[in-house]
């Protein structure tokens, strides 16, 4: 099968609603259901074992006029995937977005704020969190962070200010001396999201010192080198996803020759494949994540893949599902499997803003920040998601990271 490589049938945002009247007008009105077209092993990676913790981002002051979240949530997970929030870890404003040293033994969270910062907190053998320290990213509104392979520097998406840092890491993990502040320009044809540029995410490629950076302001995806020594990005190449597109998050393949992009204001998810030789990137097509006739008023937010490379899942707010695609061709195409409502509630009510995925695939973890609760779902073999219990409630969700 070919992947259709024309605009999603749903259409483009209307121009002029941004995300807070988008999420609004969702909740009061609801989204259309969903339905479908098709687009395309992959090596067999060993199993690993599955999370048993789980820390939970959000925003403790609620956006949208949500009640917020006390800090970030410190949750086990049952044998059965099933997910129990037991306390959290107060003192940081808006902790959105997490992520993990490859160490695993410190925890990195951005302050979504005007005046964003980043902190680190080692991970205690209980589980708590002790704050190693904090840095300002020299920009606006962090909205994901990440770490090199080596651990020896972190990388900062700033939106609002159209910028990504990079702050070289201490001995004990905590972020020392900005090393970079690279700044993106131009924007794209909707008025209301991309009249500036908008890095959305900071993905480094394995085994390589490369950083991929998808830039919803922009429609561009960027390919950068990280200089080992230095901590400075050099831009390698650039590729337009598409006129309107909004890359917002991406995930590459196991084989790390193709990247999925989830496109926030296209409503599309796009296959790249990418040469990791020549550290550029090619649009292979794009895959609709709404039917002909739903409401348009929908928008993919985060990407993730299995570690066998097996199936595709990105979550889709406004229609507030969890789709899966089967991974065909290697990684070069995808298949539909399922579009499956992340909790019973109607459309335009849950907002699942970020998913994650359990290294073994198993289970699958949706935060809804207007649903204020986390879903767990089981993974079945066809790549299909059951949910797990009730939703868990948390105030304002927005990232689920597995431990």
């Amino acid at each position: 099968m070919t992947i259709d490589d024309t605009a999603a049938p749903g259409g483009p945002r209307p121009a002029g609603i941004d995300r807070r009247t988008l999420l609004s007008a969702a909740i009061a009105a609801g989204a259309g259901a969903l339905a479908w077209a098709a687009v395309r092993p992959a090596a067999a990676a060993p199993p690993r074992p599955a999370a048993r913790r789980a820390y939970i981002g959000g925003f403790t002051v609620g956006e949208y006029g949500l009640p917020g979240l006390p800090g970030i949530g410190l949750a086990d997970i049952a044998g059965n995937g099933a997910l129990t929030v037991r306390g959290y870890h107060e003192g940081i404003d808006n902790p959105s977005y997490l992520a993990l040293g490859p160490g695993r033994d410190v925890l990195y969270a951005v302050s979504q704020t005007g005046d964003g910062h980043v902190h680190a907190l080692r991970i205690l053998p209980d589980g708590g969190l002790e704050p190693l320290g904090a840095a300002a990213t020299e920009g606006a509104t962090p909205v994901h962070l990440s770490t090199d392979p080596g651990g020896r520097f972190l990388m900062t998406a700033n939106y609002d200010s159209a910028s990504v840092a990079v702050h070289r890491l201490l001995d004990d993990g905590s972020p020392g001396p900005l090393t970079d502040l690279v700044e993106h320009d131009g924007g794209g044809p909707d008025p209301a999201e991309q009249a500036a540029p908008h890095p959305h995410m900071c993905l480094p490629v394995p085994g390589t010192d490369e950083v991929i950076v998808p830039d919803k302001g922009n429609d561009h995806v960027y390919v950068y080198s990280l200089d080992p020594d230095t901590g400075r990005l050099t831009e390698r190449h650039r590729v337009l996803v598409g006129e309107g597109a909004g890359p917002r998050h991406a995930a590459l393949h196991p084989s790390g020759r193709h990247l999925y992009v989830s496109n926030e204001l296209g409503s599309t998810l796009t296959v790249c494949s990418y040469d990791p030789r020549a550290r550029t990137l090619a649009v292979a097509g794009s895959v609709s994540v709404a039917s002909p006739g739903a409401d348009p008023r929908n928008a993919p937010s985060g990407v993730v893949v299995d570690a066998e490379g097996r199936f595709v899942h990105t979550a889709d707010r406004g229609l507030d599902t969890v789709v899966s695609y089967r991974v065909e061709e290697g990684g070069a195409g995808l298949s539909l499997v399922e579009s499956e409502a992340v909790t019973t509630k109607a459309p335009g009510t849950r907002w699942p803003r970020a998913i994650a995925l359990d290294s073994d695939g198993r289970h699958l973890y949706a935060a809804n920040q207007a649903g204020q609760s986390v879903t767990a779902h089981r993974v079945t073999g066809e790549g299909r998601l059951a949910p797990i219990g009730a939703p868990v409630p948390v105030a304002s969700p927005s990232c689920v990271l597995l431990y």
